[in-house]
């Protein structure tokens, strides 16, 4: 895992390093959470001190080259992709489609649901890894529904 981003890296070299970066970490990296807040089960960090500070540098440097909302973007796109890799599926592109929407409402499974909650709000705790992370309970099927609704219909009345 590379924590190091180059000072005077072009869009492209960061939009790849960030990229890399969530893809070598997983579904649990979060860009607003501290490295010296990752532990392993047994409570151990994850990261060293010196790594911490490394990625913290990294980070700020990101945000300078990328902006928030882009590089918040990347990371989403890129943790949706992981998550769809996870489960063996690829985002449809009918995500965007308010006919695959109603069909997955009615009849999506559980995961089906999560996957498009994390499409659709990339910073949502969906996923039973956030849950866990952030002490949630578990999103359960119908859950699932209600948000994806409520989302649905928020986009459909703007």
């Amino acid at each position: 895992m590379n924590l190091t981003l180059p000072e005077r890296s072009t869009t492209d070299e960061a939009t790849v390093w960030l990229g890399q970066l969530v893809r070598d970490f997983g579904l649990g990296f979060h860009l607003d959470s501290a490295p010296a807040d990752y532990v392993f089960p047994d409570g151990r960090q994850v990261f060293t001190p010196d790594q911490c500070s490394e990625l913290m540098q990294s980070l700020d440097r990101l945000f300078q080259i990328l902006g928030d909302v882009r590089a918040y973007e990347i990371g989403a796109e890129v943790t949706i992709s992981l998550l769809a890799e996870s489960l063996g599926w690829k985002p449809p592109l009918e995500y965007h489609d308010p006919d695959f929407q109603q069909h997955l409402l009615q009849t999506g499974t559980r995961d089906e649901l999560i996957a498009w909650l994390c499409w659709s709000d990339p910073n949502g705790i969906y996923t039973d890894e956030a849950s866990l992370a952030e002490d949630c309970p578990r999103l359960n099927l119908e859950d699932a529904r209600q948000i994806m609704r409520d989302q649905v219909e928020r986009e459909s009345s703007m």
